[in-house]
């Protein structure tokens, strides 16, 4: 669970606080796309400060913002059965274990909305809810996107692909018509690039 093999009472990096000592992890729930556990972990500065928390294991995500050649972005209209609403999101899904996470978005890209491009780059990665899970979404950037094939949904999936003008993103997110948290992040990382 450490982010570095050094001494545990040490903080790496600068931190001014050290990673937990992990003592026994039990299996609580296998759940298909993720993985319930608990952890019995002490205090790196109080080793007789013990505690049990509980932690999704998940793969790791990906999530796709690909710009047509006229600065549209490609997006997703969704059911989440989470929130029971329709969401407005970029594609995107799990990496497949041993899937390199390029490889993943363009799959995934292709498979919800039948767009390729001809340039992609990783542009940003963030842990989606470290209090809580252990993996990480990686956002990749795909330049000329156009629709070269159809899309292959899954069987519990219905999407339907809708382009915006890129410059009509920041409306979109004010007025919460984008409120996904890991596509918000993802449209953050797009700031930061050069088109």
């Amino acid at each position: 669970m450490s982010n570095h093999d050094q001494d545990p009472s040490v903080p790496a990096d600068g931190a001014l606080v050290g990673d937990w000592n992990p003592h026994d992890v039990e299996l609580l729930v296998e759940a298909g796309i993720f993985t319930l556990r608990k952890i019995r972990a002490a205090s790196p500065t109080e080793p007789g400060k013990v505690g049990e928390f509980v932690y999704i294991d998940a793969p790791d995500w990906v999530n796709v913002i690909a710009l047509t050649a006229d600065e549209q972005i490609v997006l997703i209209e969704q059911y989440r059965h989470g929130i029971g609403a329709v969401t407005l999101e970029i594609p995107g899904g799990s990496v497949d274990d041993g899937e390199d996470r390029v490889a993943a978005g363009l799959r995934e890209l292709a498979e919800e909305t039948g767009y390729t491009g001809e340039r992609v780059e990783v542009i940003g990665t963030v842990t989606p809810n470290p209090a809580i899970l252990n993996n990480i979404c990686t956002t990749l950037l795909v330049i000329n996107a156009e629709r070269t094939c159809e899309p292959v949904l899954d069987t519990m999936e219905e999407i339907a692909v809708r382009l915006e003008p890129l410059e009509r993103v920041p409306e979109l997110v004010r007025e919460g018509k984008i409120d996904h948290s890991l596509v918000i992040a993802a449209l953050h990382f797009l700031d930061f690039v050069d088109l």
